[in-house]
Order: structure tokens, then C-alpha cells, then sequence
């Protein structure tokens, strides 16, 4: 279901005793929320309900939909709000809160510690409806950096009730009593339907190679992709990928004859998830995909673009000329980090946890006889 400007109307009987709003406001907060509804949906014993919502919900909504999960609700506003982090959740607040009023939800679950996150726990709160926090704790130890991610993840840790963390916190960590260890949510959406592509980025998380990924429309841009082949002989660890409308021009012919680069017109969305998650740094001329690199842990280059650094940020506003000795920086302190294989199992665990939470199961552990590991 699609909400527009009316007031929401009924969905129909959902056949279950609870139900759980995902609220997502950005791509990684879709990247890690549309695997958990699609294990909601195979486990079929809690409702959950997609929210696409945020600054530009529209965008949220495509996410969804490319990821193979349709939004059930999409919260559109009226204009769009102004950038200041205030006329944003002004914005957002009563929005929401419409929303909350009108599906009655059981819990809402939100992830890491975006504004659409902090808005829509904080609203919560006030409805009493509980909250569970997916990527929840504290992820430095500077209030302000990043900001202001880092002070938003720990209010959402103040309101929230279940705590799902990517890995197990040390003892002591300030995160609630009821934390559960789900794993990375993120992997489990689909693998590139390009099989060289998903070749790459498995081969980049067994440790190698690096990948640098670059996003170019902008004729301005051209200085941009003329200076890769320079890059790629300088740096002989790293594979590029190259898309967009500079794609198929001219400067790009000499990264066809290269075996360590691929360029690409266009790029589906669900397959530039993934590459953006692998990539060592992203290069682009596209401010929104820039903003959203961060949140899939990829520090980013934003080519000739406005941006207003804050604390802790990694994204770093260039002009073309200057573009490649920043890339280069940022690779020489950018190592490679092998990731552990996945089960596939981190968004089966999340639905398992928020069972436990409704007392459906006895054990918030997948495959676990007892709760004997977790706090309560």
C-alpha cells in the first residue's frame, strides 16, 4: 500500500497477532531492512509492514522495490524540507506519528542512527510502542563523530527495548539488556545478476583486489575519467568499475582494453548496493549517492559537488583536478579486510529475536533450545 496524502486507510486483516513497521529514510537503511522483511514473510508468524519515508521518500521507495521488497507505506511530504537536521525531523515527527496512530503497529524497528531513525523511535516512545534497534550501540567513542549519526544511535539506545548488534558487545558495552548478535543484514540481499560483478565483489571480500568505484554524469567530469588509467597503473592492486553517462564516452576507451577495469552505461540498483559495500572508496558526481556511501561503510568522493564537512565525515568534496591524489590517499590508508563468509542467516535471526520479544518462541537464538546467552 502507497500513501499518499490522505490519511492512511486500512490494510487488510493481516492474519497475525503482531505486526512490525520497518521505517527506512535512506538506501542503507533499505539495504539492511529488506532482508528482514522478506524473513518475516517466509516465517509468516509476525507481520511486517516496509515504510519507506525520509527527506525523499520516493527514493526510499525505488530502493525497496529494486531490492526485491515492495514499501507497504509510503510517507510522501508535502514539499520537501529544508537540510538543516531540525526542519528535517519537524518534518518527519508528525508525519510519522500519523502513521503510528493510524496501523497500531506492535513494535517499530529501525536501524543505525540516521534522522528518519531517531524520528521515528522517538515518536514511538511516545505512542509506547516499542522499539528494536537493528545495529544498535555506541560505534566510537567521540559523541560528534560521526555526526550526527553517533549522538542519534545512542538516543534510539535510550528508547529502545530489543538491541540487535552486527557481532556480540564486550561486556560492559552501553547497550540494553536485551542484546542479540544477528550478524550483517546487508548480505543477504541478492548478489549481483551480473556473474563478473558478483565474481568481483566475492573476490574482494576473500581480501583482494580493492575496488574503486566510479559514478560520472557530468560532462565536467571528463578530467575525472581521463586520469583512471594513470590510477591504475599507479596503484596495481586495484580493479575499477566505471558507470553512468560518461560510460560511453570517448575518455573511457582506454579503461575497454584494461583487464582490470569494466565500464558499464548503467548500473541496476540492487547490483550498486553491493559494489558500493566492497568498494575501498566511491568517486562520483552524484551528491545523493555520495551522501548514502557512508552508511554502506564506503568512504566517498564527491567530484566539483557542494558538501559542508561535518565531524567524523568521510565524505570528502573535491574539485577534478584534485580528484585522483585524494583517491590515492584515501587508498594508501584503506587496507584491504577480508570479510568472514556469511551464513545467510542474520535477517532470520533478527525475525527470531523479535519473535522471542512477542513471547512466540522460547529462545532469542536461532536454533537455540534457551535464552541461556542473552540477558534479559
Amino acid at each position: 500500500m502507497t500513501e499518499f496524502e490522505a490519511s492512511l486507510e486500512a490494510l487488510p486483516d493481516p492474519g497475525h497477532d503482531h505486526d512490525v513497521l520497518l521505517v527506512a529514510g535512506s538506501l542503507p537503511e533499505v539495504a539492511r531492512l529488506a532482508p528482514v522483511a522478506t524473513a518475516f514473510a517466509e516465517a509468516d508468524r509476525i507481520r511486517a509492514l516496509t515504510v519507506a519515508t525520509g527527506p525523499d521518500p520516493m527514493s526510499v521507495h525505488e530502493a525497496f522495490e529494486a531490492l526485491g521488497v515492495p514499501a507497504d507505506v509510503t510517507v510522501l511530504l508535502r514539499e520537501p524540507p529544508p537540510p538543516q537536521p531540525a526542519a528535517v525531523a519537524a518534518t518527519l515527527m508528525t508525519r510519522l506519528d500519523d502513521v503510528l496512530v493510524d496501523l497500531d503497529p506492535s513494535a517499530v524497528m529501525v536501524y543505525g542512527g540516521g534522522m528518519t531513525a531517531a524520528v521515528a523511535a522517538q515518536v514511538a516512545f511516545w505512542r509506547q510502542i516499542p522499539v528494536v534497534h537493528l545495529q544498535s550501540g555506541v560505534a566510537t567513542d567521540d559523541l560528534l563523530c560521526p555526526f550526527p549519526q553517533e549522538a542519534n544511535r545512542r538516543i534510539i539506545g535510550q528508547l529502545a527495548s530489543l538491541f540487535l548488534v552486527a557481532a556480540q558487545s564486550e561486556t560492559g558495552s552501553p547497550v540494553g539488556p536485551n542484546t542479540i548478535a544477528v550478524g550483517e543484514t546487508m548480505t543477504a540481499n541478492p548478489q549481483p545478476a551480473d556473474l563478473s560483478f558478483a565474481r568481483l565483489v566475492r573476490r574482494v571480500w576473500a581480501g583482494g583486489p580493492r575496488l574503486v568505484l566510479v559514478g560520472l554524469d557530468r560532462a565536467d567530469s571528463l578530467g575525472v575519467l581521463a586520469g583512471l588509467p594513470d590510477l591504475l597503473q599507479r596503484e596495481p592492486d586495484i580493479e575499477i568499475v566505471v558507470f553512468g553517462e560518461l560510460a560511453g564516452h570517448g575518455a573511457a576507451y582506454p579503461l575497454l582494453q584494461h583487464e582490470r577495469a569494466r565500464v558499464v552505461r548503467s548500473m541496476p540498483l540492487a547490483e550498486l548496493v553491493q559494489l558500493v559495500a566492497a568498494s575501498a572508496v566511491l568517486v562520483s558526481d552524484d551528491p545523493e549517492l555520495v551522501a548514502d556511501a557512508p552508511g554502506l561503510g564506503t568512504p566517498a568522493v564527491l567530484v566539483d559537488g557542494p558538501h559542508v564537512p561535518q565531524p567524523g565525515d568521510s565524505i570528502r568534496s573535491i574539485l577534478s583536478p584534485a580528484v585522483m591524489t585524494t583517491v590515492r590517499q584515501i587508498l594508501a590508508t584503506a587496507g584491504i579486510t577480508p570479510v568472514a563468509p556469511s551464513d545467510g542467516l542474520a535477517a532470520a535471526r533478527v525475525e527470531q529475536a523479535v519473535a522471542w520479544m512477542f513471547g512466540l518462541c522460547p529462545s532469542p537464538l536461532l536454533g537455540s533450545p534457551s535464552p541461556t546467552n542473552t540477558q534479559v
